[in-house]
């Protein structure tokens, strides 16, 4: 032992012998040696990796695609730097969205301002934040900092506006088909979203491909708006995409006393080498409301779950005939995984696209199935590493628009060159700056 270490040890116990307990305590808890291993770390909030802004499609047809990379915190960033008019302008659409959440007749009241009305939507999403934010992962805490810090936005803006997938989820619709139900043997996934028209999303579509620096991580693609940084729909290099839908109240009620969903799909993509992995994270998770998940992977093993705060129920292809769920039974087809908000419809198509399932197939499938809200279809080729993306216009669903393509396979290539031959802005961020959204 040291003679430092002596004399303190020497000290503290002739104080204790003198039953100076609380001085004793002062002793311990100042010491410099405890106070450093007490103290949280400071994060990292060195940015050096720049970002880089490409599109594709045509016209009223065009999606910005967003390349980063590095730690979460600079890929949040360079989002926010690269994109901040942008971000300020999602931020407006989605507080004057955001009014869906108070009761029609608090709306439609003269009595209540519009700032009024603003002042009740923050404080109860801020409330709901407070719910959600311990379960948070800490990767998509930095990133939001990040974002905040680059676009100039407020912090607890940024947390509102990410919110809002727990507090107002809806259903949808998913599909994976494998093997025999494909006319060409590839791995097909689809994913509805039938929720957040209101919000004007689809003025600002996004994709996000992430190439993380954090130990373990997968490159992966995020498909959605421009401002928002979890995942509801995407895919990672290992194959592994993403499809959900809300599942209405499930037994036991609901919470907010847990991971985000876009936080925790985000998980899946950044960790999970395949779809058994990517549900025992899900199944891992302090989840919140009630989701149906539809996780598929290259192998082609699809895998559903059905899940709440209180249950996760996993259920494969080719398991059997049925699924029962709260006393509903649900027809099962081979090699195929799906669900969906027009249940029964959907499960009469699939019974006729049995052996005939491709692009064109499911685009035609979705146009039957999704419900007059669609905001975005994704169509994802697991096989080829291919997708393609529709947004909705207006009030012309996304199932009814012209889809983009996407290669995957360039995205992963494109993002490593990027990073290679990175420029190092070497920018370090205040926290005094960022808690501020200076």
């Amino acid at each position: 032992m040291s003679k430092g270490n002596v004399s303190f040890v020497v000290c503290l116990s002739a104080v204790i012998a003198l039953g100076c307990g609380s001085v004793a305590k002062t002793l311990v808890l100042k010491n410099p040696k405890v106070e450093k291993v007490l103290t949280p770390p400071k994060p990292d909030r060195t940015v050096e990796h720049v970002g880089r802004i490409e599109s594709i499609g045509e016209g009223d047809n065009r999606i910005t695609v967003l390349y980063v990379s590095g730690t979460p915190y600079e890929m949040g960033y360079e989002h926010g730097r690269l994109l901040a008019d942008q971000v300020r302008a999602t931020i407006r659409d989605v507080q004057a969205g955001a009014d869906k959440f108070l009761p029609k007749e608090l709306r439609n009241s003269k009595w209540i301002s519009r700032r009024d009305e603003d002042d009740i939507i923050g404080a109860l999403l801020d409330r709901a934040w407070n719910m959600m934010a311990p379960y948070a992962p800490k990767e998509d805490l930095e990133e939001m900092a990040g974002l905040a810090a680059g676009s100039g936005i407020s912090l607890d803006l940024i947390h509102q506006m990410h919110a809002i997938p727990d507090v107002g989820e809806t259903s949808c619709s998913g599909l994976i088909a494998r093997g025999s139900a494909t006319r060409d043997g590839h791995v097909y996934q689809l994913r509805i979203l039938d929720y957040g028209a209101n919000f004007n999303l689809q003025r600002r579509p996004l994709i996000t491909v992430y190439l993380p620096t954090t130990d373990n991580a997968n490159q992966y693609v995020t498909i959605g708006w421009v401002g928002f940084v979890g995942a509801i729909s995407g895919i990672n290099e290992k194959g592994v995409a993403l499809s959900e839908m809300g599942f209405g109240v499930p037994p036991g009620g609901k919470t907010l006393a847990g991971t985000p969903m876009p936080f925790l799909l985000k998980n899946v993509l950044r960790y999970a080498d395949s779809a058994d992995e990517g549900a025992a994270i899900v199944r891992a998770a302090r989840r919140t409301n009630s989701y149906i998940y539809f996780l598929g992977d290259k192998s082609g093993d699809p895998i559903g779950l059905v899940t709440s705060a209180y249950r996760c129920l996993a259920y494969h292809a080719n398991e059997s005939d049925t699924l029962v769920v709260d006393g509903e039974t649900y027809p099962q087809f081979r090699d195929v995984v799906y669900g969906g908000h027009y249940e029964n419809k959907q499960a009469q198509l699939v019974r006729q696209m049995q052996g005939a399932f491709d692009v064109a197939a499911i685009q035609d499938l979705a146009k039957q199935i999704a419900m007059k809200s669609n905001l975005q279809t994704v169509i994802y080729d697991l096989t080829a590493d291919r997708i393609w993306v529709a947004n909705r216009k207006d009030r012309i669903r996304a199932a009814d628009r012209p889809y983009v393509e996407f290669s995957l396979a360039d995205a992963w290539s494109k993002s490593l060159q990027y990073a290679s031959a990175r420029d190092t802005v070497s920018e370090r961020v205040s926290s005094d700056r960022i808690a501020a959204g200076n």
